[in-house]
């Protein structure tokens, strides 16, 4: 016979049995969000999660560089910070209307809009990295997008494989600096901007590197731009670009180094601009100065004449002038007129006869047979270490001597 102390065991045991087997579901990443309170650090535990967050409070959230996302972050609370997260999904982080926001050490291979702010304020993306897939940037999207934004500072990214690095509407205040951006479109893509610091920066393998239109104060220093050498591909092209400070910037083996479209009010000084196609294309330019510049390697230093565009006391690599006062700058002009570089501009395998005597005799007559708007450097830099003086080599002479009685004795046999 059951008794009641023993019905009582049984029930105990039998509620005891059904709790252990119901399965116990962890909280998501949101429902942990919304119990903290604003203010608060977030450290996630190691793992892939696939959810979308909304971010309506100030917090900071660390993945430790262990978490992967597959879901998008939207940020519409002031003072947030994300850190040390993989996102794998759609779509990265979306922040609008928000100021003080931190996107620190994560890298993105998301399937579009990694990272895409919208009317941010004093906000920092540093040290994140973003690739995009292999294909034609047409069916990508920009890695880095800021639209209607003020005081953003970009510092340290690597990008690779996007439409525009980085894609910049209507912003202000922003400063892009120490990123490495590749093998897209533009790697930096500049519309309606003001006040806009490109520094230290890596551009390589775009249709162009620096892409500005209708933007006002730009600064553009101590960047390496190179290899953007497919058909009509720029290093830098400015269209209808004001204030512009282009200097100490390495700008090298790109189709044009740098193309003036409409630009107005351009200082382009102390470069080294280095085994160009062609150097400056200009379209209707002015008030463009391009002063202390060393030019080595280029075919054609220039396509237009010289309306808009001022050239003076830069190093060029084939000035073959003198210097006989002493000031360091040629007595003669540099011409940048060159017929053999037109030739290049119109079929671009000429450029593998640069250095030839032909070539070398077509130099020597636009020098000295010039157009009356062609473009000139009336103080060209005699390059540092350039000795302007007769030298004898009696090794040299020795050798012309003995091959001049070999080839009359040869002449001489056959005849």
């Amino acid at each position: 016979m059951v008794t009641n102390m023993k019905k009582g065991i049984l029930l105990a045991l039998f509620f005891c049995m059904v709790g252990f087997a119901t399965p116990v579901y962890a909280q998501s990443l949101q429902q942990q969000i919304n119990q903290l309170p604003s203010g608060s650090i977030l450290e996630l535990a190691p793992g892939q999660y696939s959810e979308d967050l909304i971010l309506d409070k100030a917090i900071h959230i660390n993945g430790n560089h262990k978490v992967k996302l597959f879901g998008k972050v939207t940020i519409i609370s002031d003072d947030v910070e994300v850190n040390g997260m993989q996102f794998l999904g759609e779509q990265g982080i979306v922040a609008k209307k928000v100021k003080n926001i931190k996107i620190t050490e994560s890298s993105f291979q998301t399937k579009r809009f990694p990272i895409y702010f919208d009317s941010v304020i004093n906000s920092e993306i540093m040290e994140v990295e973003i690739s995009g897939e292999e294909g034609h940037y047409s069916k990508k999207s920009h890695g880095i997008s800021l639209y209607k934004s003020k005081d953003i500072y970009v510092k340290n990214n690597r990008i690779k494989q996007m439409q525009d690095g980085i894609y910049l509407e209507d912003s202000v205040r922003v400063t892009i600096e120490g990123n490495t951006i590749t093998h897209g479109r533009y790697g930096t893509h500049i519309m309606y901007g003001e006040n806009i610091q490109l520094l230290h920066n890596t551009y390589a393998h775009h249709i162009t590197g620096i892409m500005a239109m209708m933007v006002d104060d730009l600064t553009i220093e101590n960047n390496s731009v190179k290899h953007q050498n497919a058909l009509n591909s720029s290093g830098l092209t400015l269209y209808q670009t004001t204030k512009v400070n282009i200097v100490h910037n390495a700008i090298r083996e790109n189709s044009i180094a740098v193309q003036f479209q409409q630009a107005e009010s351009v200082n382009m000084s102390d470069n080294i601009i280095a085994s160009n196609l062609l150097v400056l294309k200009n379209i209707q330019p002015k008030d463009i100065l391009v002063t202390n510049n060393k030019f080595y390697g280029n075919v054609l230093v220039a396509s237009s004449g010289s309306k808009g565009i001022t050239l003076l006391a830069n190093s060029y690599d084939d000035y073959d002038g003198e210097d006989f006062d002493g000031d360091g700058y040629g007595d003669s002009v540099y011409t940048v007129t060159s017929t053999f570089g037109q030739w290049v501009l119109k079929n671009e395998y000429y450029q593998y006869f640069i250095g030839n005597t032909a070539t070398g005799l077509l130099s020597r007559m636009d020098t000295n047979i010039s157009e009356a708007n062609a473009l000139v450097d009336v103080k060209p830099v005699i390059q540092e270490g350039q000795v302007w003086q007769l030298s004898f080599s009696g090794k040299h002479f020795i050798m012309g001597i003995a091959l001049f009685i070999l080839l009359v004795f040869s002449w001489r046999r056959l005849k």
